[in-house]
């Protein structure tokens, strides 16, 4: 069974494409080499399947940028309510990892969501936990 995290983001404004590059981008400077496989895409959504330096697609981690869209403004209007902060109302992206298969990498999930949380506001929400979910709960530091 599949596990579901989504990354409510304020991305001032990024298309899917350059949103996910920026993820990419940040992650390498911040020392975590993220390979994307699999690349598909359309109009303002992007995805694939990450893996952690030559590991091409072995992190059991799909991810799905969807910005500047009305699928992208559904998908933050259908838990806004139950966001207590009201921070997600800003949200213009969102960023989902699905994770799937019995060796997840949570390096590579703890990678995209600290890249992420660098760059924008991110309201971050999964399918146990809900917006209480915590990067320290899920993952192991990257040492």
């Amino acid at each position: 069974m599949a596990y579901r995290i989504a990354l409510y983001c304020t991305s001032g404004g990024l298309s899917a494409a350059e949103g996910l590059e920026a993820i990419l981008t940040a992650a390498r400077e911040q020392g975590a080499d993220l390979a994307l496989s699999e690349r598909a895409s359309g109009e303002s959504w992007m995805s694939g399947v990450l893996g952690l330096g030559g590991a091409r697609g072995d992190g059991g981690c799909h991810v799905e940028v969807h910005a500047q869209s009305p699928l992208a403004a559904v998908m933050v209007a259908e838990v806004s309510d139950r966001e207590p902060s009201g921070r997600i109302r800003s949200a213009d992206a969102v960023v989902t990892l699905t994770l799937s298969g019995t060796e997840v990498d949570w390096k590579v999930v703890r990678a995209v969501w600290i890249a992420t949380r660098s760059m924008w506001t991110v309201v971050p929400h999964d399918d146990g936990s809900g917006f209480d979910v915590d990067l320290d709960e899920l993952v192991a530091p990257l040492s």
